[in-house]
């Protein structure tokens, strides 16, 4: 009775939409049919109706021929699946593909796939895409930092240009030449290297510096 029991709820979920469903008890004592049809694309809260409704009959038709054991063993798996029927989200898409044959034992079988997909929120990523100084306004800022005395005066006006200015490497390297010592080139380097939009070609920067350990510093910088 128990396999019974097992073969009438997979029927009913799993061949809900297949054309006729028959199943036989080993000894022959009881013979179910489940009978349905599949109407190609159906509506979500549908299934759930035919499911539910199949349930009800399950329960008042099938249930009542168990034997005691069975019967309270059949209820509890009947509320289980209330349950989670209950617990589908709303915004859930069920969609089912039924396929039948016909073997030599005459039972008919089915194959059903039920997909479940929840809406999420698409979102959307801006990308911006930064333009480097033109070629009139690096020349001035060339000139602004040569106008001033200072490795320090020059770098800050370098600093102020990079908070709200893109650069290219060719700009920054023609940058470099303003300055005499590689602890200010450097220093440039970070300053202007996070707002270079062709880094592609950062190896061009090391040629602007001499000794191996600046090359290495600047390398450091440059794979941050």
């Amino acid at each position: 009775m128990k396999k019974i029991m097992i073969l009438v709820l997979l029927s009913v979920f799993t061949f809900a939409f297949a054309e006729s469903i028959s199943f036989e008890s080993s000894a022959g004592s009881m013979k179910i049919t489940i009978d349905g049809s599949s109407s190609g694309n159906v509506q979500s809260s549908t299934i759930l109706e035919e499911i539910a409704a199949r349930l009800e009959k399950l329960e008042s038709k099938y249930v009542p021929k168990l034997n005691k054991l069975d019967k309270n063993k059949a209820a509890k798996l009947i509320d289980e699946i209330y349950e989670l029927l209950a617990s589908l989200p709303e915004d859930v898409s069920v969609s089912v593909r039924s396929t039948t044959s016909t073997p030599s034992s005459q039972i008919q079988s089915a194959n059903v796939s039920i997909s479940i997909d929840v809406n999420e929120p698409v979102i959307e990523e801006e990308i911006t895409f930064n333009n480097a100084m033109s070629e009139s306004e690096f020349k001035q800022l060339l000139s602004n930092v040569e106008n001033e005395s200072f490795a320090d005066d020059q770098t800050s006006v370098v600093r102020i240009a990079a908070n709200s200015k893109y650069f290219t490497i060719d700009q920054l390297v023609r940058l470099l030449e303003l300055f005499s010592f590689s602890d200010d080139k450097i220093n440039i380097v970070r300053l202007v290297y996070p707002k270079i939009v062709d880094k592609d070609n950062s190896h061009n920067l090391l040629g602007a510096f001499t000794y191996s350990d600046d090359k290495k510093e600047v390398e450091q910088i440059i794979n941050k």
